[in-house]
């Protein structure tokens, strides 16, 4: 007996048509639900004509089941519902030849598992059973039209429809078997047709597919996000921890502006706006919370930047680019197959031109983009050049919705490209500044209204927003001196002899410095100025201790924590123990000549340098065979090697920086550390960097240039070659395809010196620490030391093991952590049939992924053609020479001398009825033009040439013009029409560059 259904069909039929409408825009659904069946198929003749006139015609009859099927369809539901919404993406696909082939395929492979409606109308038309399970088929069909609208509203579609397609394959086939399993619900007859058992294989099979689309793109995800080397976790950790310092209620005032939402909203308005302000007006605050509120309105696609000024070594644009594509690709995750089949699975490097081609094509394919950056003037003037002038360029990509907010301090080089363009002056918003930081200081001072009362608190209040000119960070500044008063005298002679201005205000705290520690706190200060990333407190305090030479660090060496208080307010404490200035404009200042300079560039590194040194020397003992384990656990637990990641990663850098310094110093004391650490090569320095392999073979060039600073000193070159070639062996593309323990045991393999072995013992003895309870320490040590030791140092212990990563020397808190975040590096090349069982499992070189391709997976250009078989010429039946006439008899005679052979043809020669029938063959046939056939040809109108498709002429056309796309490899020079021609043309370079194109390169040679 047929179950019942537990719901009227017409729900199922309502639920599927809304679900449907629901995801097209308004103007779009108006227009289906208007279209009549007969405009389809007039459509479909229509395009088919327009087809055969450009001379490229497709078997248009592949659709003609699919829509008699439809036919027969809605007379069968018109009972229930109005019929189909026929959706136009034929139109949409009619000028791409290939995706219009893929569409037509998809409807035919559609046509061919619908049911045979025509013949079942009369039958069952008016059985309830039967009705809900023609509402699954129409379910079936409107998820197949639903999810091909996102496919054809996307902007740009045809630039990404090919990789889209394939992760669509996988839930179209989804979609076929359920047609197929429907269809035979519906051929069954009426009494046996079981609704519940279809609703039951349908969910079981929605959600089948969908945990295989959720798996499938996470990969693509994963591996896009990891080829663009971007740990992207970072970002929404700063943008956090500069938020929550915004004072509640401050900066709304933006969101009324009228540039601003002009910039915001007007898609025809200038698509630049430009916040500017003098230092401390709390741009980047505003920046911040900007970013927050569109991120959480969600009408726009919103990215940013935060610039910050430890830049040293990093390709600044390339860095932008590839953070700002991320979080592009965080909501827009339909783009990820895209950039996985085209960049990331195709092991090649994510270059300054192909991140720049990539953000082209996205800004062109997503609506409403919002980009803001903040802080460029923080950046070195070429690298703010460089960036203004592409971001610039990606504004005005034709097509895109791509529009920038900078927030920036001016300058020479911003002025002159933003001179002009809209822009907000903070200097001009002094209502409302003014009352963001009356709102700001009341809430510093509420906590003192108990001590000196509301009249007073309110009077200091007013002087305070008065003489803070617009700038926060003042306000900032002297809250601290107003704090340290105990008195109502002290505070209002506190308040009438505030500095004015930050260089005022900056001036008297070094002054009151340089009174009381004067040389342990330039020390401090060099450590946060000139090092290469934010330092944390640890690392800072045995920083200072080994600053001077022959320096050691042991229990009565180690300072106490809170060794940097005294340079307070102008550092402060940061998130996960670190140390930094108050604001980048107090790093400007002890370093620029307004302050003296207070700090020296060139000393700073020399003190650093010969700090970290001193570091490297004391780690022999990780190596040192006559030290036990024990004693190293001892040593690590009491804080004596708190410096090491950031001094074995750093400490050549910051002699490199010193030695390129315009006025170095005498560095005779960095000859002992110097011949110290020699002593850590495995043989004489230099060797080392010949014996490792670079696939770019620019690399080695570049090395050696930027080691001219040390040719006076021969031996700290050639430490340099080794290091520097060794960090950029371990950062090449080849290594992100291998695990971490593979990859790591190749860094032990090939580091020409012993610190790798340090580093690994080092860690091993830090997670044995950590792995310890604090009740069981380790033999020699009370529980109190290793309880002390894990609040200093888990924060960072467990550090990334992949060599470009920030988190090299800045560690994890877990060596979970640590794994979870490892995984944006790890990526291996995917076979790129997403149903296949290598998809998940991947390979580690690009050799291994084109073998199994070619097994298992080969497009139609890759079949092996078949054997040629030369056309044999038809053979002609022998024709017999024709009967002699009778003649009379003749006497015999003896035979005559047979001539000699000559080279000339005789003037005739016998015919036998073949011979013109053989030379008919062997003359070539005469070509017949399409002109004289009476055929459309097209003609150039720039020389003679004659064409037989318009996409023929087009593309012939390019060549009367100027090269468009230049090479952008080294020494090359060549330009090229086409942007298809370019990309073979600089694979060809990848692959000349590789170490198999070498290879074949020596072989010829």
């Amino acid at each position: 007996m047929a179950t019942l259904p537990t719901a009227p069909s017409s729900s199922i039929f309502e639920i599927a048509y809304r679900k449907l409408k629901d995801s097209v825009s308004s103007a779009h659904a108006d227009a289906f639900q208007s279209t009549p069946f007969e405009e389809v198929w007039a459509a479909a003749e229509e395009i088919e004509k327009a087809h055969e006139a450009r001379g490229n015609l497709r078997n248009m009859r592949r659709i003609a089941p699919f829509l008699k099927g439809l036919q027969n369809y809605s007379k069968v539901i018109e009972v229930l519902c109005n019929g189909t919404p026929y959706m136009p993406w034929i139109w949409l696909a009619d000028q791409y030849t290939s995706i219009f082939d893929k569409l037509l395929d998809a409807y035919r492979q559609i046509a061919e598992v619908m049911p045979q409606f025509g013949r079942l109308q009369t039958a069952f038309s008016n059985d309830p059973n039967f009705q809900v399970v023609l509402g699954l088929v129409y379910s079936d069909i409107l998820d197949f039209h639903r999810r091909a609208y996102k496919f054809f509203a996307r902007r740009s579609f045809h630039l990404f429809f090919d990789s889209m397609w394939k992760s669509f394959e996988y839930r179209f086939n989804g979609i076929l078997k359920d047609f197929a399993r429907h269809r035979d619900l519906v051929m069954r007859e009426v009494v046996t047709i079981d609704v519940v058992e279809a609703r039951e294989l349908r969910i079981k099979s929605q959600q089948e597919l969908e945990q295989q689309e959720r798996k499938t793109q996470d990969y693509y995800l994963h591996d896009s996000i990891s080829w663009l080397k971007v740990p992207d976790e970072q970002y929404d950790d700063e943008l956090d921890r500069l938020a929550d310092m915004r004072q509640e209620g401050t900066c709304e005032w933006v969101f009324r502006n009228p540039l601003f939402q002009s910039w915001k909203n007007d898609a025809h308005s200038d698509a630049i706006l430009w916040v500017k302000g003098i230092p401390g007006a709390g741009k980047t605050i505003l920046s911040t919370h900007v970013i927050r509120q569109m991120k959480e309105e969600g009408r726009f696609t919103t990215a940013y930047h935060l610039c910050n000024s430890y830049t040293t070594g990093k390709h600044l644009l390339g860095e932008l680019m590839r953070g700002v594509i991320v979080q592009l690709l965080r909501v827009n995750l339909d783009l990820a197959p895209y950039i996985f089949e085209n960049y990331a699975n195709k092991a090649l490097a994510p270059s300054a031109a192909r991140v720049k081609g990539l953000m082209e094509k996205l800004v062109q394919t997503i609506p409403s983009i919002r980009i803001i950056v903040d802080g460029l003037d923080e950046y070195p003037l070429s690298d703010q050049r460089t960036i203004l002038h592409e971001l610039l360029l990606l504004s005005k990509v034709p097509g895109a919705q791509c529009r920038i907010l900078f927030s920036n301090r001016e300058s020479e080089n911003i002025n002159k490209r933003l001179n002009g363009r809209p822009t907000i002056s903070l200097r001009d918003q002094d209502v409302d500044l003014k009352k963001d930081i009356g709102l700001y200081v009341h809430a510093e001072l509420d906590s003192s209204r108990g001590d000196f009362g509301n009249d007073l608190i309110d009077r200091i209040e007013r002087q305070i927003v008065a003489k803070a000119d617009g700038m926060f960070l003042w306000v900032r500044l002297i809250m601290q001196s107003l704090k340290e008063c105990h008195s109502p005298q002290e505070l209002v002679e506190s308040v009438n002899t505030l500095p004015e201005g930050l260089d005022k205000a900056y001036k008297r705290i070094l002054d009151d410095l340089k009174s009381r520690s004067s040389d342990k706190s330039i020390r401090i200060l060099q450590w946060i100025a000139c090092s290469f990333r934010i330092m944390k407190v640890h690392e800072i305090k045995d920083g200072v201790v080994l600053q001077m030479s022959g320096a050691m660090l042991n229990e009565h060496t180690k300072l106490v924590d809170s060794f940097w208080e005294h340079c307070k307010p102008l550092i402060e404490k940061g998130p996960k123990n670190t140390i930094d200035f108050v604001h980048y404009s107090a790093k400007e200042y002890v370093l620029h000549e307004t302050s003296g300079p207070f700090l020296d560039f060139s000393e700073a590194h020399y003190g650093l340098a010969l700090s970290c040194l001193n570091y490297m020397n004391s780690s022999y003992c990780f190596i040192n065979s006559a030290v036990s384990n024990q004693a190293l656990e001892l040593r690590v637990l009491k804080g004596y090697h708190g410096l090491h990641h950031y001094a074995n990663e750093f400490w050549f850098q910051h002699l490199l920086q010193y030695a390129k310094a315009g006025d170095p110093v005498e560095d005779e004391e960095l000859d002992e550390p110097l011949g110290e650490i020699r002593e850590f090569w495995k043989q004489e320095p230099g060797i080392g960097a010949g014996n490792l392999k670079l696939d770019d073979t620019t690399s080695a060039d570049k090395i050696k240039t930027q080691l001219e600073a040390l040719a006076s000193t021969p031996v700290a070159q050639n430490m340099g070659l080794d290091i520097l070639t060794f960090q950029k062996f371990l950062s090449q593309e080849s290594s992100s395809h291998q695990a971490p323990t593979n990859l790591k045991n190749d860094e032990l393999r090939y580091d020409p010196t012993h610190f790798s072995d340090i580093s690994q013992r080092y860690q091993h003895i830090v997670r044995t620490l950590m792995d310890c309870p604090v009740n069981t320490p380790p033999e020699g040590t009370h529980p109190q030391e290793l309880y002390t030791f894990k609040q200093t140092y888990l924060d960072s212990a467990f550090i990334c093991r992949y060599r470009e990563c920030p988190r090299y020397s800045d560690g994890f808190k877990t060596p979970e952590n640590r794994d979870n975040h490892e995984m944006i590096h790890t990526k291996p090349l995917r076979c790129a049939d997403p149903n296949c069982e290598f998809f998940a499992r991947g390979f580690t070189s690009k050799t291994g992924l084109l073998k199994h391709n070619l097994k298992y997976h080969r497009s139609p250009e890759e079949e092996e053609p078949p054997a040629f078989e030369p056309r044999k010429a038809p053979e002609l039946p022998p024709v017999a020479p024709p009967a002699p006439e009778p003649a009379a008899a003749l006497p015999l005679v003896p035979p005559l001398p047979v001539p000699p052979l000559h080279h000339e043809v005789p003037e005739s020669v016998p015919n036998y009825g073949y011979q013109e029938e053989r030379e008919k063959l062997a003359s070539p046939r005469r070509r017949v033009s399409r002109a004289q056939k009476g055929l459309k040809v097209h003609n150039c109108d720039l020389c003679t040439k004659i064409f037989t498709r318009a996409e023929g002429l087009r593309r012939h056309k390019l060549s009367h013009g100027d090269p468009k796309y230049p090479c952008l490899w080294d020494d090359c020079g060549r330009s090229f029409f086409r942007p298809d021609l370019l990309e073979r043309h600089q694979q060809q370079h990848e692959i000349k560059a590789s170490p198999a194109g070498k290879a074949i390169d020596q072989e010829s040679n």
